[in-house]
């Protein structure tokens, strides 16, 4: 009797098809889709988590993408969640104007996260309890309705931009997602 093949890992099928897999794709739009709807829920603690996911999540594409440059697989950053945040960002938002121009000094704030390296921290926050002094953390008071807000923009920024090249995809995923994260930004008042 024939064994079932395993599912493969999405390291072997970057360096199959030099593309990222369907399912794949569909693990980062779900993220993409579950920040949104947390958010309008509203469980700003569970938008944010999402997010800055969806936003490490991003850095791993990329650094399976750069192999097709002829860059080494960076195995290394794939497991370190500051390298995957800073692949996504550099990658993604450096190239991006529009980023600067819709988000302006909000945009900073997401910087200076990126920065001091917090955005891991502010991850477990709104995933864990957490002992804070003398008192239980609770995750969904570790964040504020504006925090969430632009991390989740921030994330939809990032995702719309590994779009093509990284994923595959045509022009129309990318301003599919530009025109979603237009629509969340219109229909949230903040």
């Amino acid at each position: 009797m024939n064994k079932p093949k395993r599912p493969k890992c999405i390291i072997e099928v970057i360096e199959e098809n030099q593309m990222l897999s369907t399912e794949a794709k569909q693990h980062l739009e779900k993220y993409w889709q579950l920040s949104v709807q947390f958010f309008k829920k509203p469980d700003f603690a569970l938008a944010a988590f999402f997010a800055i996911t969806l936003i490490e999540e991003v850095g791993k594409v990329i650094i399976l993408g750069n192999k097709e440059f002829g860059a080494k697989l960076d195995k290394k950053g794939f497991y370190n969640h500051r390298k995957k945040y800073s692949y996504a960002v550099y990658n993604t938002l450096f190239v991006n104007s529009r980023v600067s121009r819709i988000y302006g000094t909000k945009e900073s704030r997401f910087a200076e996260w990126f920065r001091n390296g917090e955005l891991f921290k502010i991850r477990n926050k709104v995933l864990y309890l957490e002992l804070g002094d003398k008192k239980i953390r609770i995750p969904h008071l570790a964040i504020s309705k504006e925090d969430a807000f632009l991390l989740v923009c921030i994330a939809g920024e990032v995702y719309a931009e590994i779009q093509g090249f990284y994923t595959g995809s045509s022009p129309t995923e990318w301003q599919r997602i530009l025109a979603e994260i237009d629509t969340f930004r219109e229909d949230v008042s903040i």
